[in-house]
């Protein structure tokens, strides 16, 4: 009797092993790379593998159950694991998603929180047009760092019409040559020299600036803040945000010479 109900069970791990290759080919078929030129979605092996995982974890419950109670018969067991296999199966993987949803938003949160004390590293004092508002060739900043480091920036300025859309007006054309290596506390002046794209005023002006801490290159540790018109955040993990104050008066000489000079 006993030998009958594990010949039995083993026919049916057979049988349910060798449908894994028909499923494998099924899988290939119907979830191929879809998809246009710039997102390609490949979803394969999601039905293969969740079949395996079915099928390990129905033949690990089936034959614990079999050598708990023999007599209750092989083809019933196997009918009561798979059912109980689908369940555990599913609940496995919601409170996997949940287990990873909350590590990722404690992973996050830790991040935003080691990021707080550089949300005033740059100081952006004042900013303006050279020589005018009206036809700048220059935008000048006025900038404190609280670290040292290798400085760098950016500057863009876009126009926004009334149905929302945005052109950019002009934007900065430093280059590498044009960043210089700054000390804590140290308060210097940065000039932008301004390349324009299309004809028009600017209306939404971004200064986007660096501190680097490698001599070349990225580094763990790199600050970039953003100071525009109106943040709706202070960090997203990667940059920090500040609000960009009015210009001040345009035209003004700086009191240190620009950078690259």
């Amino acid at each position: 009797m006993v030998k009958s109900v594990w010949r039995k069970h083993l026919i049916v791990c057979l049988v349910l092993g060798l449908l894994a290759i028909p499923i494998y080919f099924l899988d290939r078929a119907l979830l191929g790379p879809s998809g246009g030129n710039w997102i390609t979605l490949d979803f394969r092996g999601l039905i293969f593998w969740s079949y395996i995982a079915l099928v390990a974890v129905h033949v690990t419950l089936s034959s614990i159950a079999i050598l708990l109670f023999p007599k209750a018969g092989a083809l019933r067991i196997h009918l009561g694991s798979m059912v109980l296999s689908v369940i555990l199966l599913v609940t496995g993987v919601a409170v996997y998603g949940k287990v990873r949803r909350l590590a990722m938003s404690n992973e996050y949160r830790a991040l935003m929180e080691s990021r707080r004390p550089l949300m005033n590293v740059i100081e952006l004092k004042e900013w303006s047009y050279f020589p005018d508002e009206n036809h700048p060739t220059e935008i000048r900043v006025s900038v404190v760092v609280h670290q040292s480091g290798r400085f760098a920036g950016n500057v863009t300025g876009e126009q926004t019409d009334s149905s929302g859309s945005s052109t950019t007006i002009f934007e900065s054309t430093n280059g590498p040559e044009s960043q210089r290596q700054v000390r804590s506390g140290e308060a210097f002046k940065y000039a932008f020299p301004l390349k324009f794209l299309t004809a028009g005023r600017a209306d939404d002006v971004r200064v986007t600036l660096y501190l680097f801490k490698a001599p070349s290159g990225p580094a763990a540790g790199d600050i970039a803040k953003v100071f525009m018109k109106s943040p709706q955040r202070d960090d997203d993990g990667e940059y920090l945000y500040g609000v960009l104050p009015p210009p001040s008066q345009a035209g003004v000489e700086p009191s240190a010479p620009p950078a690259g000079e």
